[in-house]
């Protein structure tokens, strides 16, 4: 399990820490909902509020999805209320 206090001791950007798959604490998650107001939130998604990059003429964000032992996943950086990274990303 990736962790919040682990992402800060690593000294990486998010994308250099979370790979695709990862699951991570609630610490993190709550993260991704209070750094900035998020772009999308349900109970099963969550996405930071800022893009990452644009692909395709979209913007991507960071996205955290449940599965389905509800744990939080990142899912890399994908379109609004997505969870799947676009082919090109």
């Amino acid at each position: 399990m990736k962790t919040y206090s682990g992402w800060g001791e690593s000294h990486q950007t998010l994308d250099q820490y979370l790979q695709i798959g990862d699951i991570v604490d609630q610490e993190m998650a709550d993260y991704f909902v209070n750094v900035l107001p998020p772009i999308f939130m349900s109970g099963l998604l969550v996405q930071i509020g800022e893009p990452v990059n644009d692909v395709a003429g979209r913007s991507t964000f960071a996205t955290l999805r449940r599965n389905s032992a509800r744990q939080w996943v990142y899912a890399g950086n994908c379109y609004c209320g997505e969870s799947a990274q676009p082919l090109s990303a």
